[in-house]
């Protein structure tokens, strides 16, 4: 690369490092590095919807536009791009792990699906499952004759794989649509005697209640891993003299929801066999950034993670006087 320039998007990289770094701090009030690590998060979703995007069509449109891009090609820049956010992912996963090490010492507990939680947490799940999640969640099953789900923008999906009992019949997929209409922070009640406070997040209430949704099939195992894409959200404004301003932006806008994937992330410890069938179907090219990641995506949500009335653990609110 030139000396004379620094690319923006690395340096659009190198400054959300920076917000990363404020997750990590000690000396920030525990809860607020939280809402750090969800600012991250939200503003690398943003950053590959228009900048990673753009450098896309312009390696795709033939165009060198070195200088503009500081110096780099756009398929350098594009390799440049994944591999610094990829050492960023890991590095964030590191400071969550760390931060709930440190919710736990503060007694809020972050429970999943794994543990063999109380009577009083299972029955709230199951009450709060069917009552809220259930007639909200997307099922679908997928397979190599059905048509395989346009997946949305930005939200997290379960990629379920369900080994059947009867060995000669094929493995079978689904994919559950995380309902982004509900708090991803789900707080489960007080246990008589115990001054913790727990927490499950919704994929996990949902990994818990997946016996419940697949009851109708005879499995022998049953496993799911999230995954998530991130779409292309540049505004093409049509160039028809005969539509207004308004009619241009209104038609792009709409369009932009169904923008090709740049982005493809997934839970690292997935299945092979569910990674290549996922891949084989998601319209994904040698350009777009495929990114592993930890068990949990969209932490942008991390941004309304709850106060639990711990106002030790954010920052002081400040009195403005008149």
């Amino acid at each position: 690369m030139s000396p004379r320039y620094f690319n923006r998007e690395l340096s659009w990289l190198k400054f959300n490092n920076r917000v990363l770094q404020e997750a990590a701090d000690i000396n920030v009030p525990l809860i607020e590095r939280l809402r750090f690590l969800g600012i991250f998060s939200n503003n690398l979703d943003e950053f590959f919807r228009v900048r990673y995007a753009t450098i896309q069509r312009i390696l795709r449109a033939g165009k060198n536009a070195t200088k503009s891009l500081g110096g780099v090609t756009a398929a350098d820049l594009l390799e440049k791009i994944t591999a610094e956010v990829i050492k960023d992912q890991a590095k964030s996963f590191e400071v969550l792990n760390q931060l709930e090490e440190e919710l736990r010492n503060e007694n809020i507990i972050l429970v999943d699906e794994t543990e063999i939680l109380p009577p009083q947490h299972e029955n709230y799940i199951r009450s709060y499952f069917n009552n809220y999640v259930s007639p909200a969640l997307a099922t679908i099953m997928v397979s190599d004759e059905s048509e395989f789900p346009t997946l949305r923008d930005g939200l997290g999906y379960l990629a379920v794989r369900m080994v059947m009992k009867d060995s000669s019949l094929p493995v079978r997929y689904a994919l559950l649509e995380i309902p982004k209409s509900l708090n991803r922070f789900i707080e489960l009640p007080s246990i008589d005697g115990d001054d913790k406070q727990y927490i499950i997040l919704l994929d996990d209430l949902i990994r818990d209640r997946m016996h419940y949704i697949f009851n109708i099939f005879e499995y022998s195992h049953l496993e799911a891993h999230m995954i998530k894409v991130t779409l292309d959200a540049e505004l093409d404004i049509d160039i028809d003299l005969k539509k207004s301003l308004i009619e241009k932006i209104s038609r792009s806008v709409k369009d932009r929801k169904d923008g090709d994937p740049v982005r493809f992330v997934y839970d690292k410890s997935i299945h092979q066999e569910t990674l290549d069938f996922i891949m084989s179907k998601v319209e994904i090219d040698d350009t777009d950034s495929i990114i592993p990641g930890g068990r949990y995506h969209n932490r942008r949500d991390y941004l309304k993670f709850p106060s639990l009335g711990r106002t030790d653990l954010l920052y002081e609110k400040k009195l403005h006087y008149l």
